[in-house]
């Protein structure tokens, strides 16, 4: 129990990426795809699509993020987000979630369950992932630029990179070596979060 505690606490947000890790790009993409395999999903439906980019890949998608960024964001807003989105091209790579929107329409659900099914689906499948790999001593950060399926928003990326249009894109999370550890963080009241009634 210790040691999955210690996964946990390790787990934060760092945007100072680089490339220095001990493990190769397939063992990482191997280490997640056995993640997912255990991931829960509604009635197990496993509508999670993770789809994993590096080198070039990596590249092209931050300088398409960047370049509809810059036309949506106000200055201040821009002036925080650009360079976590610069930083996101230092790292190994990122993984982008999706839900399969065709996966998700066989749910034996409809209107407002099926959304949280299907957003509580792909929570599970981010967590998994960022967790796997904290225990890689990588660090990651979870972004969620350009999406919106209805929108469009998400079909430039889908477009760059081949993807089916049932993919709807739900987050970002680049990674790699941890370059610049995460700062100190507060909590709550640990008996405000969690409450106990007997």
């Amino acid at each position: 129990m210790a040691e999955f505690k210690n996964v946990i606490k390790s787990r934060r947000s760092i945007y100072a990426l680089g490339t220095n890790s001990e493990y190769s790009i397939e063992e990482i993409v191997a280490t997640i795809r056995e993640t997912q395999k255990d991931v829960p999903s509604a009635f197990n439906s496993q509508t999670s699509r993770l789809v994993v980019l590096t080198g070039e890949a990596n590249t092209k998608l931050w300088n398409l993020i960047l370049d509809v960024q810059k036309e949506v964001l106000d200055q201040a807003t821009w002036d925080f987000m650009s360079p976590i989105m610069e930083g996101a091209k230092n790292g190994i790579g990122t993984v982008l979630f999706f839900e399969d929107r065709d996966a998700v329409a066989k749910m034996p659900t409809q209107g407002q369950r099926t959304e949280a099914y299907k957003q509580n689906n792909s929570a599970n499948s981010q967590y998994a992932t960022w967790l796997a790999l904290a225990e890689m001593n990588l660090g990651g950060s979870l972004q969620h630029f350009n999406v919106g399926y209805e929108q469009g928003f998400d079909k430039g990326i889908r477009e760059l990179f081949d993807l089916p249009e049932s993919y709807e894109l739900v987050a970002q999370m680049p990674f790699g070596s941890v370059e610049k550890g995460a700062g100190e963080k507060e909590y709550i009241d640990s008996e405000v979060q969690v409450q106990l009634i007997k």
